[in-house]
Parts: structure tokens; sequence; C-alpha cells
């Protein structure tokens, strides 16, 4: 009997410490699976995309493929046009962010940061033809002028608006309907912009400013260059009305830039207008949203807007041709530095 109760103790000892390892081989289980699943989870983050690998010049695979698929489209668009392909090569090229439809917003920059940098802009309206080869053949110019790219700087977009000049009908506004050049978030916007484009346009769907002052992707893309690179100039062309017009500080803002500063933008007017004497250099003045008014009137950046004679894409080359010693001039034109502040609160670099 007393045998009996010793084996009854020895075999409930047994079941309790069965019962206590149990548990515990259950939680060792469940958090071997754990570590397993983070593992492969990481394994997949590891294997991911190839979007995250880089090119030789530091350039993500996904904008690299994005710049690729733009040339090849442009090169589709434009083989009717005859305009040699050599413009559209694929170095050089950096993106910053996309448009309406997911095309890359390209520029390119010649020579390393510089207190005489100038910003050029083009195909801001997708329905003008002209303006499209001069952008990129602006680029492949600066491509072959070391000097300029060794003692200034120079940033160019030349297709501001890639959705308007792609569609099948080119079109002045972007895939949302708005026109680029009275977009920007200018002091006047909230106020005017809507009102001015119901009673002096009439509602006109070309000129639709938008509801809100840089809503758009290439709107911001034009600030963010502005921003980024404190352009001293800049210039943006258009067509077809066949003349330059300027923005920029005047004699009645001197309570905002010295009279030095207004001065030597004026001597800039000057200076490109003798050299692009085959343009009248008219005053057309601002809208609210538009470039001018953004940049040249608010920020006090001389800003020249470049109205090429016609759209006839056959005429395009004649028309870089006859300008390049006007945009040379640009570029190599120091404007003296202002020494006051602008009324937005931050230095006109």
């Amino acid at each position: 009997m007393l045998a009996s109760r010793h084996s009854r103790s020895i075999i409930l000892i047994l079941v309790i410490f069965v019962l206590a390892w149990l548990p515990m081989t259950k939680a060792q289980d469940k958090g071997s699976n754990k570590v397993s699943v983070d593992k492969s989870e990481d394994a997949k983050v590891a294997e991911e995309p190839e979007d995250s690998s880089k090119s030789s010049d530091g350039k993500s695979q996904s904008s690299v493929n994005s710049i690729h698929n733009l040339m090849e489209e442009l090169r589709l668009a434009n083989k009717q046009r005859k305009w040699s392909e050599t413009i559209y090569t694929e170095e050089g090229w950096k993106m910053h962010g996309t448009s309406v439809k997911g095309r890359p917003l390209i520029y390119f920059t010649c020579g390393d940061r510089n207190e005489n940098t100038t910003l050029m802009l083009s195909a801001v309206h997708g329905d003008e033809i002209t303006p499209v080869y001069f952008g990129f053949r602006l680029v492949s110019w600066l491509k072959g002028e070391p000097d300029l790219c060794r003692d200034y700087r120079v940033v160019v977009a030349p297709l501001v608006n890639p959705d308007g000049y792609l569609r099948k009908k080119e079109s002045r506004v972007n895939e949302n309907g708005v026109d680029l050049n009275r977009n920007f978030p200018t002091r006047d916007f909230d106020e005017l912009a809507t009102k001015l484009w119901k009673t002096k346009f009439k509602s006109d769907p070309r000129r639709n400013p938008g509801t809100q002052g840089g809503s758009e992707p290439e709107t911001q893309f034009q600030e963010w260059l502005i921003n980024e690179f404190h352009p001293k100039k800049i210039l943006t062309v258009h067509s077809p009305l066949n003349f330059f017009d300027y923005d920029g500080p005047e004699e009645d803002e001197l309570r905002q830039f010295t009279k030095e500063y207004v001065e030597s933008c004026k001597l800039l007017r000057a200076a490109v207008k003798k050299q692009a004497s085959d343009y009248n250099f008219l005053n057309y003045g601002f809208f609210p949203g538009s470039l001018g008014n953004y940049a040249g009137k608010e920020r006090g950046i001389p800003t020249m807007t470049l109205e090429l004679p016609t759209v006839d894409a056959s005429k395009a080359k004649t028309y870089f041709e006859r300008l390049k010693k006007g945009t040379r001039e640009l570029v190599v034109y120091k404007v003296k530095d202002p020494t006051t502040y602008s009324k937005s609160g931050s230095s006109p670099k």
C-alpha cells in the first residue's frame, strides 16, 4: 500500500511537470515562427523594386526609365516636324516631380553653383510648338559652350507642360485644364484671378487660372526651380506674338530695392534688346497668377518673356539661331545684388 501511494505521488509530479512544460514550448514555437516571418518580410523588402537602384550618375532607375520614355514620346511626336533627333539625347537630364499624367518634369543644369544664375523655361503652353524646339536646342547648344558652363550657371526646363504638348491635339492648358501661366500663387490670386478670368476673358477655358494658386504640379515645379536655384534672371519662351516683354523692379519700388539694382535690371533689358533687334520690346503687363507677376513683380527677379513670331515648326531652327547672341548676353550679364528685402519677406536672391 505504501508503494502504491509512492507511485501515485510520482505520477502526480510528472503530470504537473508536463502541464507546466507544454505552454512554454508553445510560446517558444510561436516566437520562432514570428522570427521566421520577420526574416521573410525583410528578404521581401530587400528584393523589392528596381526603382531604388541607382544608375552610374546617381539617378534612380525609375527616373532613368521615365526620362527615356519621355524622349521616345518626343521623337515619335516630332517625327513629322523633321527636327534633329540629337536634341533628344537622354544624357544630363534631371527630374523633379511629374506632370498630372505622370510624365517626368525635367531640367538641365550647366555650371556649378554661381551667383550669376539664369533660369530658362519653355513650352509652358503645350500648343506653342516652336518654344519646344527652342528649349531642347538650348540645352544641346549649352553642352557645346564650355565657357558658359565654366563661368556661369544656367538652368533649363525645356518642357514645362509635357501633357499639353503630347496630347493628340496640342493644348495650351495642362491635363487638368489649367493655364500654367495664370496659376502661380501671387498675392492677388485669391482676390482677382477668377474674377478677371470670368470678366475680362469671359471664362475662356484656355486661360483658366485654376481654383487655387499653385495647385498644379507643373506650377509647383517652376516654383521649386526658382526656390532651389535662386536665379538672378529668368527667360520664359512662348509664341506666337513676336515680342519681348519685361517684368521686374521699377523706379516706384525703390523702397524694396536699391536704385543700383533697379538700374542694372533695366540695363539687362537694354543689353538683350541690342542683341535681339528683330523683336519689339513691350511692357505687356502681368496678370494674377502669371510668372511675370510672381517672379518679376513680387520677387524682383528680372523676368523676360520671349514671344517667338509663329508656331511654325519649320521655322523653329531659324528663330533659335537668330537669338543665340541675345541668349548669350542674358547668361553673361551680371545683375547687381539687391540689398533690401522684398515684400514677401525673403531676399530675392
